[in-house]
């Protein structure tokens, strides 16, 4: 590896100690105990939804590109060159969220709830809109970063007081019990920005 780039075996360092240190607290504890508090029960819409009370401001992506490093999509592992290639995305989706306890809140709180950067992430447009939508993790998961996904749900759940379904705690569950640790693991190195057009 001393012949590879300086800025490549940092990349290769950064992927395995991601791999071999888990996050304090990760197997003693943490999501694994946090996962018993969460209440199991029916989704149920006990208002309607108004997306209006779930807004949130565009700079929250400045922050998330920030925090990584560059425009990366734990999802997939992927870096991007520009802004546009990405939506901002709800680790517990919005809908699925009002559906298990969000329902209950104020607007305040419901808009407290969607800018929370601790359920943020990044995602390709496409699989933001058409793979992920709005499930919950029994519907979907990432092909990458899985323990640090569903950690992160229930995170989001048991600071809001949401519940889960049976199958959403079944998945948990069963992800949980192979997760080794629960930090995100940063693939590669970022993408170059995209050169300006010239008219």
């Amino acid at each position: 590896m001393s012949w590879w780039p300086r800025s490549v075996r940092w990349a290769v360092v950064l992927v395995m100690l991601a791999l071999v240190h888990p996050l304090r607290g990760a197997l003693h504890g943490g999501p694994r105990e946090d996962l018993a508090k969460l209440k199991v029960a029916p989704e149920q819409r006990c208002s309607p939804y108004e997306s209006a009370h779930y807004a949130y401001p565009q700079s929250v992506e400045v922050e998330l590109i920030k925090a990584y490093g560059g425009i990366y999509s734990p999802y997939t592992g992927q870096w991007f060159a520009h802004r546009g290639q990405t939506d901002i995305e709800h680790i517990v989706a919005k809908s699925e969220a009002h559906d298990s306890g969000m329902c209950q809140r104020s607007p305040q709180m419901q808009a407290m709830f969607a800018r929370d950067l601790l359920n943020l992430t990044l995602a390709g447009v496409a699989l933001n809109r058409y793979q992920k939508k709005g499930y919950d993790v029994a519907g979907w998961l990432p092909r990458l970063n899985q323990c640090w996904f569903v950690a992160r749900v229930i995170q989001v759940k048991v600071k809001y007081g949401l519940t889960v379904d049976a199958a959403e705690h079944a998945e948990l569950a069963r992800v949980i019990s192979g997760c080794r640790h629960f930090a995100m693991i940063k693939l590669g190195l970022p993408a170059p920005p995209r050169a300006a057009v010239k008219p």
